[in-house]
């Protein structure tokens, strides 16, 4: 079935599936819990040793007892900017995953953020012992690889992006079915020769785990910012972003707005380069935490009157911030700082709850930010228009199905053979 395939009704038998989300996000544990719901036994594995805002990923009393939930280890954090290091950890976490694959030998296997060459060494051993996989492809890894290759080595990064390009082919070739969550990536995947058996499912966020609540709350309370206006970004500060945009931000509040608070809530290189400006600059008006338990969130987005989302321009043709779906959810304004091509744009844009402004237009998001500061009343007219589209489109039941169709479709399609080097 080709890209607009969708499921065809509730399951004809169940299975036993493994989804592995490296990350170990909210939506992805969500589908999880939701297919063991229908009546699948679902193992959801995740990377412990990844620093990022995590999902709920411990068994409830509420769970059905197909459902399980197991953190995966490297040993030590994963060392995402340092490259030999991470080769290393890499390659030692796809054998890992693929020594626990041949024990628990599921119908099928779904691979969700796993680092590519993990993902490689660990669909190597699901093509060796006929384990149908299902590549849900949340970023296009190698596109990303060449566009920071280029950036830090010129021509030099060429082999790279060439090796990169071919595992993710190949990883893509030895899938039994893929899930794009953009059809942006679609070319890409024709190119690579899998596009019938490609489905686009977009992103979603757990909307019953993320109910609105009041301004004034337990987080807000504890964090100094009852009565002050505040601006919020919560999620991943890396190669994709630009953390300069918040200091300038933040230094035109102080003149504008001088009782708000700019929150970022990171980790990471991103998060590293703001503690070094804020101590050389002075800045008072930033508070800067770490990623905050998942309990806190619906507290944490509540207490902010605006929500930024960031990404650079030249990752806009690989990677898609899910983040905007869990803001859409907290019936607050958005300020997007999005390529106008990005999936996630044009999600806000059909949203009607964001304000987009083009990447490097520091000035013009900055303008968004007081202006929505200033003024309650569209605050609240964007942000009812975030809730009402979150409340209308997040429909667990109806991806658990899109969902259910690929896996049975994959776990009955032959296993791809393990290409050979040069395939």
């Amino acid at each position: 079935m080709g890209q607009n395939g969708r499921g065809s009704g509730p399951a004809t038998h169940a299975m036993r599936v493994l989804m592995h989300d490296y990350s170990g996000h909210p939506f992805q544990v969500q589908l999880s819990r939701e297919l063991a719901r229908r009546g699948h036994e679902v193992a959801h594995w995740h990377c412990s040793s990844y620093a990022t805002g995590k999902g709920a990923l411990a068994r409830t009393p509420f769970d059905p007892p197909t459902f399980s939930v197991s953190a995966l280890s490297m040993g030590s954090q994963f060392q995402r900017y340092a490259p030999g290091r991470r080769v290393l950890q890499e390659i030692a976490y796809g054998r890992m995953l693929g020594r626990r694959l041949r024990r628990l030998r599921p119908d099928v296997a779904v691979f969700c953020n796993t680092p590519l060459l993990a993902h490689a060494v660990a669909a190597d051993t699901c093509a060796r012992a006929g384990i149908p996989m299902v590549f849900w492809q949340q970023d296009v890894y190698s596109a990303a690889i060449a566009h920071v290759a280029a950036q830090r080595l010129g021509v030099a990064g060429q082999p790279f992006a060439l090796t990169a390009a071919g595992l993710e082919r190949r990883v893509a070739r030895q899938s039994a079915a893929i899930v794009a969550i953009t059809d942006h990536f679609m070319p890409t995947l024709r190119r690579w020769g899998v596009a019938e058996r490609s489905t686009v499912i977009p992103n979603w966020a757990p909307l019953p785990e993320l109910p609105v609540r009041p301004r004034s709350n337990e987080w807000a309370r504890a964090h100094g910012l009852v009565g002050r206006p505040v601006v919020l970004y919560a999620g991943t500060l890396g190669l994709k972003h630009n953390p300069a945009l918040f200091m300038n931000m933040a230094a035109a509040l102080r003149r504008s707005v001088p009782r708000a608070r700019l929150v970022v809530a990171s980790e990471g290189r991103g998060r590293e380069w703001l503690d070094a400006e804020m101590a050389r600059t002075g800045a008072n008006n930033i508070l800067l935490l770490d990623y905050q338990p998942y309990e806190s969130l619906p507290d944490m987005l509540a207490a902010a009157d605006v929500l930024l989302a960031i990404l650079e321009p030249g990752a806009g043709r690989y990677s898609v911030p899910s983040k905007v779906l869990t803001y859409l959810c907290a019936k607050r304004p958005i300020v997007s700082v999005l390529p106008p091509e990005n999936a996630a744009a044009a999600t806000l844009r059909a949203s009607h709850g964001a304000v987009l402004v083009a990447p490097g237009d520091e000035c013009g998001a900055t303008e968004a930010v007081v202006a929505l500061l200033q003024n309650a009343r569209t605050r609240r007219m964007f942000g009812n228009a975030a809730r009402r589209y979150a409340e209308t489109t997040f429909d667990i039941e109806a991806r658990a199905a899109e969902f259910e169709d690929v896996l049975h479709r994959a776990s009955a399609a032959p296993v791809a053979a393990q290409p050979s080097k040069a395939a």
